[in-house]
């Protein structure tokens, strides 16, 4: 968690959130550039250790997306899809990723709190605003002045893997 609080550190005045800031601000932390696509003005995919961090969109909406943990729905924690009951496994990967998210919740509060964000209220627009509209599974956000900070809980489509990503908007 450190390695990405220490991005949002950096992100927190920068003012309008673009893709060559967040790169900036990642490349400064100590981020490498995992993938960069010829015609990119900046690296879209970034990676320190087992973490990965994307940035998505340019401009005033762009975010930077780090994925914290993964788990696949169709297997189990030895990746071994075979014996993967759904009525059964369900709740197993529903408290694996609640578990984690908690963790991660925990270990960023008092960073958080320490450098002035303060917590979202999870009902009405100040939510759907610091979600982007995403269908998180569970979530908590803080806010700082313009910057956002999200954990959160994702699948983004059925056959897709459980994730825990943290969202800097």
């Amino acid at each position: 968690m450190n390695e990405v609080l220490a991005v949002l550190d950096r992100l927190r005045d920068a003012g309008e959130l673009s893709g060559e800031t967040a790169a900036d601000a990642l490349g400064a932390a100590g981020w490498a550039v995992n993938r960069q696509f010829a015609g990119e003005s900046f690296a879209r995919h970034w990676e320190r250790g087992e973490l990965v961090a994307g940035i998505q969109g340019d401009g005033p909406d762009a975010r930077v997306e780090f994925s914290l943990w993964l788990r696949d729905v169709d297997g189990d924690e030895d990746g071994d899809a075979d014996d993967w009951d759904p009525d059964a496994d369900a709740d197993d990967l529903d408290a694996a990723y609640e578990a984690a998210l908690a963790g991660l919740v925990n270990e960023a509060e008092a960073p958080l709190a320490a450098t002035g964000f303060t917590a979202v209220d999870e009902s009405g627009d100040a939510d759907e605003d610091a979600t982007g509209g995403l269908d998180y599974i569970a979530h908590r956000a803080w806010r700082a002045g313009r910057r956002v900070f999200l954990l959160g809980a994702i699948q983004d489509d059925t056959d897709l893997p459980v994730r825990v990503v943290a969202v800097v908007t």
